[in-house]
């Protein structure tokens, strides 16, 4: 029976941390009502729970010979009321995220108790939590090397690969997670977080097994299932990238499995799908600001600058300093030809981004529009040599267009085939190839050209 609740509390506490992030406000409310009365049961719980373990030391201090076909039980698993109840209160606000509070009673139960090791996990815990790591370090080091109860040993060189981690030491925390899993090999947790580590080291391939192993203990993980889908993005795999990716999404709907759906509609030149999906994003989480980019930027390759630059301007409301949004927005309004709310923008931008590869270009779109092409070429020129491919194409459409303005056809098409050749699914270099090819009188090379884009 007892079992049972915790497994049902177990099940009610997990929902509610994965629904609350994206509930609508009736929605919250239940949630909150229900976690309340989950406390409030636990907080009596514990208190009932801490009055049987007194009344059970003393009966067997007057009565010693209950406790004898307990043989078989470790010897740490006795302690005097004053660390049980230590550790009882400790337990309480641990369960409370109350991690500060809680540590001075587990301190009190390893220093009255030492080798009541589940004392001591709950002590290194706390200080894990408190990013105390040093201290948490040692005592799960302790722990791992001299408990006799393999699920202790398991989760305590869990716990000093997630310190590695914190540290940013993924190759130290592979480590300490394979010696967790020679210990118990279908730890769902630490197989996740080993995948996790081998992602970021980019070592995909021995990511994927992982994830798969992980999905096999829990089928409804949709975080490995949206990590698989960036792992086979990372390979070139897209057939998976697709299937994984809407597969994540059923699971979780959650607002950052539609971002990556979006971005991926949008790495592909797909932009109406781009855009359905960032209206997605912003429906169920209206705060983000990099999707009002994303679906502004969708919006203006799809032909709508009006509708572009009022999806921009929503994002400028809710982050009026956010450097993506307001480098856009210049670019937009330079587009558009209107000088003044240019001047009026750049004003905002900070002098520290004098060298970022959009600002560069906005420098030298501005040059060319007043006239100064010889300084609008020298921008463009610093913007090629940047390392981002994405960067780099901004770079030579720009300098296409001032070579072109400079009547240096020959450079110019040269300048738009690179530029296309950093960024395959962008069409505004391809047209204005075409548009070379007919000041050159070369109409099959532009018919050539401008077929592509309206393939």
């Amino acid at each position: 029976m007892f079992r049972k609740w915790l497994q049902q509390t177990k099940k009610q506490l997990t929902d509610i941390e994965r629904q609350y992030e994206t509930a609508g406000d009736q929605e919250r409310i239940q949630l909150r009502n229900t976690f309340r009365k989950l406390r409030r049961d636990l907080n009596e719980l514990l208190d009932g729970w801490i009055d049987l373990e007194e009344q059970m030391t003393s009966l067997l201090n007057h009565c010693p010979d209950l406790g004898e076909s307990e043989e078989e039980l470790s010897e740490e698993f006795f302690l005097d009321s004053q660390a049980v109840r230590a550790f009882r209160e400790g337990q309480g606000f641990y369960q409370l995220k109350m991690f500060a509070e809680a540590r001075p009673y587990f301190q009190i139960v390893v220093q009255n108790e030492p080798e009541f090791l589940l004392g001591r996990l709950y002590l290194a815990l706390s200080d894990f939590q408190e990013g105390k790591l040093m201290e948490a370090h040692r005592e799960f080091q302790m722990v791992a090397e001299t408990s006799d109860i393999p699920r202790f040993s398991a989760f305590a060189y869990h716990m000093l690969g997630c310190i590695h981690v914190r540290k940013g030491q993924d190759s130290q925390a592979i480590r300490q997670f394979e010696k967790s899993l020679s210990i118990e090999p279908d730890r769902e947790d630490t197989l996740f977080n080993m995948a996790t580590c081998h992602f970021r080291l980019r070592n995909y391939h021995e990511s994927i097994p992982l994830f798969m192993r992980v999905l096999d203990q829990n089928p409804e993980d949709w975080e490995s299932m949206y990590y698989l889908s960036c792992c086979y993005e990372k390979l070139g795999q897209w057939e998976y990238v697709t299937y994984w990716r809407m597969a994540s999404f059923r699971k979780a709907k959650h607002p950052s499995v539609m971002e990556s759906i979006a971005h991926h509609f949008e790495e592909r030149g797909e932009n109406e799908q781009a855009v359905y999906w960032y209206q997605k994003v912003l429906k169920a989480s209206p705060e983000r600001t990099d999707a009002y980019h994303g679906l502004s930027w969708n919006l203006w390759l799809s032909g709508q600058p009006r509708e572009a630059i009022a999806s921009l301007q929503k994002g400028l409301t809710l982050a009026p300093d956010n450097q993506e949004l307001l480098f856009t927005y210049v670019w937009y309004c330079l587009q558009e030809g209107d000088l003044e709310q240019v001047q009026k923008s750049l004003a905002r931008i900070p002098e520290t981004l004098v060298e970022h590869p959009i600002w560069l270009v906005l420098q030298s779109r501005i040059s060319a529009y007043c006239g100064d092409l010889q300084h609008a070429e020298t921008m463009a020129r610093r913007v090629i040599h940047q390392t981002d491919p994405l960067a780099q194409s901004l770079g030579y459409y720009q300098l296409g267009r001032v070579l072109l303005e400079q009547h240096q056809t020959q450079q110019a098409v040269k300048a738009f085939q690179k530029a296309q050749e950093q960024n395959p699914h962008w069409a505004d270099p391809v047209f204005y190839e075409g548009l070379c090819y007919v000041l050159t009188g070369q109409t099959n090379q532009t018919r050539q050209c401008w077929e592509t884009i309206l393939k």
